[in-house]
């Protein structure tokens, strides 16, 4: 039961950091067109947003899904030999693990695969996003539980 419950936090997180993901990463990109000088309304960005959903809903998920499970295994066992609060752990873990796929990504094929990657403003969010991620998994999984 508890791996159950435990795979089912993990599927949440990862949906929940894909929105997030996505979102930002086509607030990015309208934040660029708008330097241009186009105006950009509400009902374009709400639009924009739902169709990057759901065109990234193929790739996104799995690249999360990914290094989210690689990061925090390394951060559970990190935690175990080292000790220390679960939830920082997590948060770190989520923190760097999307910003070091995207760079290997582009490292191993020469470009960026998500726009919003593009700049460091851009990876920061993105690391940002990988943050909430790790922490809404700890949170969940520790829920009821002392650290």
């Amino acid at each position: 039961m508890k791996l159950i419950k435990t795979v089912l936090y993990f599927v949440v997180v990862v949906l929940a950091t894909f929105v997030l993901v996505s979102i930002v990463g086509t607030q990015l990109v309208l934040a660029d067109i708008l330097s241009f000088g186009l105006v950009i309304s509400l009902s374009d960005r709400v639009s924009a947003t739902i169709h990057d959903i759901a065109g990234l809903a193929t790739m996104l998920p799995i690249l999360i899904s990914v290094t989210f499970l690689l990061a925090f295994i390394f951060a559970e066992s990190g935690r175990r030999i080292m000790s220390g609060k679960r939830t920082y752990w997590y948060m770190a873990a989520g923190l760097t693990s999307l910003p070091a796929a995207l760079t290997l990504i582009k490292t191993l094929m020469g470009g960026t695969v998500f726009a919003a990657a593009r700049t460091g403003y851009g990876m920061l969010l993105i690391a940002l996003c990988g943050l909430f991620g790790g922490w809404l998994f700890a949170r969940l999984i520790n829920k009821g539980k002392p650290e």
